[in-house]
């Protein structure tokens, strides 16, 4: 079995042993537990998808699995929130404000351009294509080979995030008036991310941002490899950086610490290239 698909196993049953573990209503349970059958089930049959598929095909499907499944986790810790832990939202909104304070002390009644906005609000919609993307250029360079490789170091990074979320409740900045940092216009794009988000999301942060892990973790291992795609990944990471803090989507302390554990978990992997598939 594959490194990331260990990976995957691995997490979705660490938080259905969380779900048997903490408080949680029967309801909320099943749906935990469903997930990770579900998981457990499509990770395994891609697998052993050699037995009914040629080993090209059979590869192929297995390259690409871990992005249709990757926020299987992320919707299984949603069920851990209730609402917001007060002292823990008012923590990192103080630490914002001290943080805009230094660096950028008329950040209150700054008003950012609608071009300033689209360009913030469309990098941050990137996210959503930008891991798959990753993958399709090792692929467009030959590389293909090093998919485990590739999902092992953003699987690691973005599922830590996950895997920390159900301790840290808060809602997101944009949510929460006093903790409303920046004024930006209400774009089209705006709209739609806020829309995407609304039906999507678990109407709570992740702690740390798994949008910005996984960004800055695919963009290192393009670096390694690919490294002109690399450099355009990484402009796009550190974009989604200020992205997340100026959409009111993350807190900086959420981005801050993501960054960190990417760099992290890339530094770890960064001795084991060559990944069996």
């Amino acid at each position: 079995m594959r490194l990331a698909e260990q990976i995957q196993i691995a997490l979705v049953s660490l938080i259905a042993a969380l779900a048997w573990i903490r408080p949680l209503s029967r309801r909320r349970q099943l749906k935990v537990y469903s997930l990770t059958i579900v998981m457990i089930l499509i990770v395994c049959a891609g697998r052993f998808s050699a037995h009914a598929l040629d080993p090209t095909h059979s590869t192929t499907l297995r390259d690409w699995l871990p992005a249709a499944l990757f926020l299987v986790p992320y919707w299984q810790v949603g069920n851990f929130f209730k609402g917001p832990n007060a002292i823990v939202q008012e923590r990192l909104a103080a630490f914002d404000g001290r943080f805009f304070e230094m660096i950028l002390p008329a950040y209150r009644s700054s008003r950012w351009s609608s071009a300033w906005s689209l360009y913030v609000e469309g990098v941050y919609l990137l996210v959503y294509p930008l891991i798959p993307l990753g993958l399709g250029v090792l692929y467009s360079a030959g590389l293909r080979h090093q998919a485990d490789y590739y999902w092992a170091v953003v699987l690691s990074s973005s599922y830590l995030c996950f895997g920390i979320t159900p301790f840290v409740p808060a809602l997101p900045p944009r949510m929460v008036n006093a903790s409303q940092t920046f004024h930006s216009p209400s774009t089209r794009l705006r709209r739609l991310n806020h829309w995407i988000l609304q039906r999507a999301s678990i109407q709570a942060i992740t702690f740390p941002s798994a949008h910005v892990a996984a960004a800055v973790a695919a963009a290192m291992v393009l670096l390694r490899f690919v490294p002109l795609a690399g450099l355009a990944f990484g402009w796009l990471a550190l974009s989604i950086m200020v992205a997340a803090i100026v959409g009111g989507y993350h807190y900086v302390a959420d981005v801050l610490l993501a960054f960190v554990i990417a760099v992290v978990i890339f530094s770890a992997f960064n001795g084991s290239i060559t990944i069996r598939t």
